[in-house]
């Protein structure tokens, strides 16, 4: 599954629309549309997006979640 993939089924999980998940993210409709349909792969507002869909950066990104978190997240990490 890719980013884009795990981004709209979060989204659909928590029956939010993509203009919703815009405004929680900081983002405008068209780049939520943008992100699901593949055309960004590495979006800039990652973390915004992962604390909007209540999920890590990590699962976003790779599907996945570490049990070590040897590692904090900054604003300006990109998967």
């Amino acid at each position: 599954m890719s980013i884009a993939e795990r981004v709209k089924a979060r989204r659909l999980e928590l029956n939010l629309t993509q203009v919703q998940l815009g405004k929680l993210s900081g983002l405008s409709q068209q780049s939520v549309q943008s992100i699901e349909k593949g055309e960004i792969q590495r979006p800039r507002r990652i973390l915004e997006i992962s604390h909007a869909l209540h999920c890590s950066v990590e699962w976003l990104c790779y599907g996945f979640e570490s049990s070590l978190r040897s590692h904090t997240i900054n604003d300006n990490q990109n998967c």
